[in-house]
């Protein structure tokens, strides 16, 4: 009986630790019938604290080089005694953040000022790349980036892209909203766009960003915050630019496909989704006035590539493909990094990119799927999204 009890109790508990995860994937088929969106159905990091970027290993997890709550780096060549000693000071101030800041701050969404249904890119204006406006954005060179070279697999070397991409800008919103806005083309006025391929003419990129005090035990990772959403167009010369193993990589992305990923001791399948990578750099470190430890980290990171996986959603509409990165589900040193970096935000001219990662040296060099420029974006300057 006692050991009944006892097995009985193990189960209970374990069923406790289950969780599930869900997912937001449209499942209508692409409608080459071209119609305004209001007539349709309505990343660095992950939640697992894994930051896959590449170094020069494939990936590292985000405990082996980080900065502590405290300021102290931790990395790979830290003496385990140092490190522990950094953990439990770092466990300290993760404790103590909630009695230090509080959570008596006022809102920071207004109630005042909605905008409803925008025409898409209407929030912010386009600039001239000399010219770096204040809250604009602007078109900026796909081979300014760096991806996986010809030989990459035999020298694990970075090139400059191609000069070419799939999708085009044609304009950014920035909207406050006192809950994440998933699959937010449903809200926006998109324009109407003919395209003789068959994929969606429009690539919305929707990057969801917490504005809310980042907590250790935090209960659901919903709050206040922004989303940057970015416009393309699909490129008038994409069938002839693009190769086609990229072409078809794309519609693998669309199309929710699977694939076998070779893992020791078996091949595992996996969405191909997940090979969607994003690149994101900040180009004006030294207008930033960061500290000495802000600096390394900083340094560190900029420009390393970051698989989006498992915080990203996406939704297919009649002319249109959105991908929603999710950063409120980031692990917890990654948004705090961000906390502490976000009063910098608007100081910051912000380059973003997204790539499809590469697996087979034949088709190398990698492409650039879109790129856009951020030109010191203040949150304070936008309004609430109606919805």
């Amino acid at each position: 009986m006692g050991a009944c009890g006892s097995r009985l109790f193990k189960e209970k508990k374990n069923l406790k630790r289950k969780k599930t995860t869900k997912r937001h994937v449209s499942s209508r088929k692409f409608d080459k019938t071209l119609t305004l969106q209001g007539s349709l159905d309505p990343g660095w990091f992950d939640s697992r604290s894994i930051l896959e970027s590449e170094l020069d290993e494939e990936f590292h997890s985000v405990h082996d080089d980080f900065v502590s709550v405290n300021g102290g780096i931790l990395s790979p060549k830290t003496p385990k005694s140092k490190r522990k000693g950094l953990a439990k000071l770092s466990s300290f101030s993760k404790l103590s953040f909630k009695f230090r800041d509080g959570h008596g701050n006022p809102p920071l969404v207004s109630p005042k000022g909605l905008t409803k249904r925008p025409l898409a890119g209407s929030s912010t204006k386009i600039c001239p790349i000399d010219k770096n406006l204040p809250d604009s954005w602007s078109p900026i060179a796909p081979s300014s980036f760096k991806v996986r070279g010809q030989n990459y697999f035999r020298d694990k070397k970075k090139e400059f892209a191609p000069n070419y991409a799939a999708f085009c800008p044609f304009g950014a919103d920035v909207f406050l909203s006192p809950r994440k806005i998933d699959h937010i083309a449903r809200f926006v006025e998109l324009p109407i766009m003919n395209s003789r391929e068959e994929i969606p003419s429009i690539l919305v990129v929707n990057v969801q960003v917490p504005l809310y005090p980042a907590t250790v035990f935090q209960s659901e990772n919903d709050g206040e915050g922004m989303s940057l959403v970015f416009y393309f167009k699909l490129s008038e010369s994409y069938s002839k630019e693009l190769p086609l193993h990229f072409q078809e990589n794309f519609n693998r992305i669309i199309n929710d496909e699977v694939e076998r990923v070779k893992s020791f001791p078996l091949d595992t399948i996996a969405p191909f989704r997940e090979r969607l990578k994003l690149l994101g750099r900040v180009t004006n470190i030294e207008d930033l006035h960061l500290s000495a430890t802000e600096k390394k980290l900083m340094n560190a990171y900029n420009e390393k590539p970051v698989l989006s996986r498992p915080q990203h959603d996406f939704y297919l509409g009649g002319n249109y493909f959105e991908i929603d990165i999710d950063m409120h589900r980031f692990s917890y040193i990654a948004r705090k990094g961000f906390e502490a970096f976000r009063d910098r935000f608007k100081l910051c001219t912000l380059d973003i990119a997204l790539t499809i990662q590469e697996t087979k040296a034949e088709n190398l060099p990698e492409n650039i799927l879109c790129c856009i420029r951020l030109n010191k974006i203040d949150h304070a300057n936008h309004r609430q999204l109606g919805l």
